[in-house]
């Protein structure tokens, strides 16, 4: 048998090999450090994280940055669009029609997610803002691999646009950019037992 045959192409068991596509935003560490470099975004474009609900619309966002983007707007527009293009984003990354799931998923992990970064000293959440600490910053600038630098260009163009807007504002748009019926559902319950289970976590 000729050792390319289909037989003992990788996914056969008797390779013993897994070719099952690895989804990054499954594991902790992939998540962990986008926020980190998002909140490192936000410091370099001096746009404060006032709170969980704002990072979880910068958060996602940054991630599938044409969804926020006309194709057919303004100047602002088209560069920030090549700005990503260039940096390595494409606009077929994320279907339409998969992205109001996606964003609940993202969504329903933020609070885990930002408690363990607390509870690690990479964050804060004191002076009414989610800021990086000393440390947090530290490890931020020591992420320099090729998607860091393309996730960084992503967030700070999304920060800088999704930051200008009022939170009545960017409700709305992102309503009209997922759908009304993905926003209807109950992601973070009410705010005093949201920031208590943060920092609750935090403590321990």
């Amino acid at each position: 048998m000729s050792p390319l045959s289909d037989s003992s192409l990788p996914g056969d068991p008797r390779v013993g090999l897994d070719v099952t596509p690895w989804d990054a935003e499954a594991h902790d560490l992939f998540r962990l450090s986008q926020l980190i470099l998002l909140l490192s975004a936000a410091t370099d474009v001096m746009k404060p994280v006032p709170n969980l609900d704002r990072l979880g619309y910068y958060d996602f966002f940054a991630a599938n940055p044409f969804v926020v983007i006309p194709a057919d707007g303004t100047t602002r527009d088209y560069n920030d669009r090549l700005e990503l293009k260039l940096a390595g984003f494409t606009e077929d990354q994320l279907s339409y029609a998969s992205t109001g799931q996606r964003w609940v998923s993202r969504r329903r992990r933020l609070q885990h997610d930002l408690a363990l970064l607390v509870a690690y000293g990479l964050v804060s959440l004191h002076g009414g803002t989610i800021a990086l600490t000393e440390k947090g910053c530290a490890l931020g600038n020591d992420m320099s691999t090729v998607y860091a630098d393309a996730y960084r260009t992503s967030a700070r163009v999304v920060v800088r646009r999704l930051a200008q807007l009022s939170d009545a504002r960017l409700r709305a748009n992102v309503q009209n950019w997922l759908g009304t019926s993905w926003l209807q559902v109950d992601l973070f319950d009410d705010v005093t037992r949201e920031s208590g289970t943060i920092q609750g976590e935090a403590a321990r």
